[in-house]
C-alpha cells in the first residue's frame, strides 16, 4: 500500500497508518530514494512491514520502484523547509541523495549542511552510505578503514570534509552517525551511464564499455546487498561513529565482469575500453563525464577493500554471488 504527500504535508492519497495526533511521523526516511541505493533500502524496511517514508524530488512513477507500506513525499534536499517537512517525526535518517558530478561542489555541500541540521533537531540516527573517494589513489591494500584520507581532488576532498562534520555533530552528541564504505554497486534500479550502459548493451548486442583498465581487480557489491549491510549497521549498537567497509563478494576484473553479463544475457562479449585520453576528449562535451577523470585511477590500479572488521562483527552475512546477481540485474533491465 503506497501513500503520496504533497509539498506542505497535503495528502496525494490516505494518510499513512502511522499519523499520530495530526502529525505525521516515520520511523524512517529515506532521502534520495528513487535512486538505485535509497529505493533498495526503502524496499528493504517496507518489506519488514517497517514504517518507511521514502523523500524524492519527483514522485511520479515512483510506486513502482517499491513495496509495501511506503508513504511518498515530494522533497528537495536544496530547500531547507522542504527537507524538514519530509523528515518530520523520524528517528533514523538515510542519506541518499546524490547529484550528476559536475554538480557536486555546487549543490552538495548545501544539501549536506541542510540535512545535517535536520538531523540535529531531530536528534536522529544519521545513515550516511558512502564510497572511498576520501582516500585518493590507494597507498596500500588490501584498503582497510584507518587508509589515509589524503584525497585532493575536489570530490574526494568534499568527501572528507563532508564526513567530518557529520562526525563532529556525532561526538557532540547531536546526532548518532552510521559510516558504511561501499564500492561500485550495480542491480535494479541502478541506471548511471557505466553500470546501466553494461547492462543495457548485453541485452541489445551492443559494445559496452569499461573504464581505464579492463584486467585489473575491482571489488563490486549487489545494490541489495549495499542495502543490506546498510540498513544492518543502522540497527547494530556501537556501530556507530565508525567506519565500516561492505566490499562485496570479492573481487573481479572488468573483462570478468562484462563477460558474465554478456554470457548471462546470451550473447557474445563485446568489450570496449574508455582510456583516460578519451574520457578527456568526451569530457569537452559531456561534463559528467569530464568529472570522471578524479577518480579514473580507482579503474586503472587494483581496487580491493578489506572487509574483515564487517565480516568478523556480521559473520553470518553472506553477499550475493556476482553470477546470481547478475541474473537478477538482467530481470529487471529487461522489464525497464
Amino acid at each position: 500500500m503506497l501513500h503520496c504527500l504533497l509539498p506542505g504535508g497535503r495528502p496525494g492519497g490516505r494518510l499513512p497508518a502511522w499519523n499520530e495526533g495530526g502529525i505525521v511521523v516515520a520511523g524512517s526516511v529515506v532521502l534520495g530514494a528513487s535512486g538505485g541505493l535509497g529505493a533498495a533500502i526503502v524496499r528493504i524496511l517496507a518489506e519488514r512491514g517497517e514504517e518507511v517514508r521514502a523523500a524524492v524530488r519527483r514522485p511520479a512513477g515512483c510506486s513502482d520502484l517499491f513495496n509495501g507500506n511506503v508513504e511518498i513525499v515530494q522533497s528537495d534536499a536544496d530547500d531547507a523547509a522542504s527537507l524538514e517537512e519530509a523528515c518530520r517525526g523520524t528517528t533514523r535518517i538515510f542519506h541518499c541523495v546524490n547529484v550528476p558530478y559536475s554538480r557536486w561542489t555546487e549543490a552538495l555541500p548545501g544539501i549536506n549542511r541542510n540535512i545535517l541540521e535536520v538531523a540535529r533537531r531531530n536528534r536522529a540516527t544519521l545513515v550516511f552510505p558512502g564510497n572511498v573517494y576520501g582516500y585518493g589513489p590507494f597507498q596500500s591494500l588490501p584498503v582497510r578503514e584507518d587508509h589515509p584520507r589524503a584525497a585532493t581532488g575536489p570530490k574526494g576532498r568534499l568527501r572528507n570534509e563532508t564526513e567530518e562534520a557529520f562526525l563532529k555533530a556525532h561526538e557532540s552528541g547531536d546526532i548518532r552517525l552510521v559510516l558504511p564504505r561501499l564500492p561500485d554497486f550495480y542491480g535494479p534500479n541502478v541506471t548511471n551511464p557505466l553500470f546501466g550502459g553494461i547492462f543495457r548493451a548485453a541485452l541489445d548486442g551492443k559494445k559496452a564499455y569499461w573504464p581505464g583498465n579492463l584486467d585489473q581487480p575491482h571489488d563490486l557489491i549487489f545494490i541489495t546487498d549495499a542495502a543490506q549491510a546498510t540498513v544492518l549497521l543502522s540497527e547494530t549498537p556501537g556501530a556507530e561513529g565508525q567506519t565500516w567497509h561492505v566490499p562485496g563478494p570479492g573481487p573481479v576484473t572488468g573483462r570478468e565482469f562484462l563477460t558474465l553479463v554478456f554470457q548471462a544475457a546470451g550473447g557474445r562479449p563485446r568489450i570496449g575500453v574508455w582510456k583516460r585520453n578519451l574520457l578527456r576528449i568526451i569530457g569537452f562535451f559531456q561534463p559528467d563525464v569530464r568529472e570522471l577523470d578524479e577518480i579514473l585511477h580507482q579503474f586503472e590500479r587494483p581496487y580491493v577493500l578489506d572487509g574483515s572488521k564487517f565480516a568478523a562483527r556480521f559473520p553470518d552475512f553472506r553477499f550475493t554471488p556476482h553470477e546470481r546477481a547478475v541474473r537478477e540485474t538482467l530481470d529487471w533491465f529487461r522489464t525497464h
